[in-house]
């Protein structure tokens, strides 16, 4: 009885140990989102109208022919587009959800995105958002090609394609 408590203290101790070395989901969430500068906080003041036809003009920007567009009941923009290019090209459904900035985008929201694209035989996925991607995001490996676009690298497509939130 002595040896079975001895080996069940130990084998908690040990737990205890690698759950205080691993670091909590939320700060690894709110680290990849710090520190907010000027332009993100102009990203995330955006008004959703601002929000659309900026997405509007990266896509355009990027290449993309815009075919479509819905405007869902949680505020979310479905964007219908082509890419016109062979081979590389193909149809895409491009959701933009414009959300505060202490607010993920969880998994339930990704894989609703996979199912559109499978549902409309789309070739790809792109999930554009102010904020951030929750933790169990990029734990998900099945469904589509669906490409993720946090604020940070929102912001930086802007850039590079040269357009101004401004």
């Amino acid at each position: 009885m002595f040896v079975l408590v001895t080996i069940a203290i130990l084998l908690g101790l040990g737990l205890i140990f690698l759950l205080n070395r691993s670091s909590p989901p939320v700060a690894a969430e709110k680290a990849f989102y710090q520190p907010r500068d000027v332009e993100q906080q102009r990203l995330e003041r955006l008004t959703p109208e601002q929000f659309e036809r900026l997405c509007f003009l990266l896509l355009e920007q990027m290449g993309l022919s815009i075919t479509g567009c819905h405007r869902n009941t949680h505020g979310e923009i479905d964007i219908t587009a082509v890419n016109p290019q062979p081979i590389i090209g193909g149809s895409y459904i491009v959701r933009c959800v414009l959300i505060p900035p202490e607010v993920p985008i969880n998994s339930t929201q990704i894989i609703a995105l996979g199912d559109t694209v499978r549902a409309e035989r789309a070739s790809k996925g792109i999930f554009i958002t102010t904020g951030f991607f929750s933790e169990e995001v990029r734990k998900l490996t099945e469904g589509p090609p669906i490409e993720l676009l946090n604020g940070q690298r929102l912001r930086q497509l802007l850039e590079d394609h040269r357009i101004s939130l401004a």
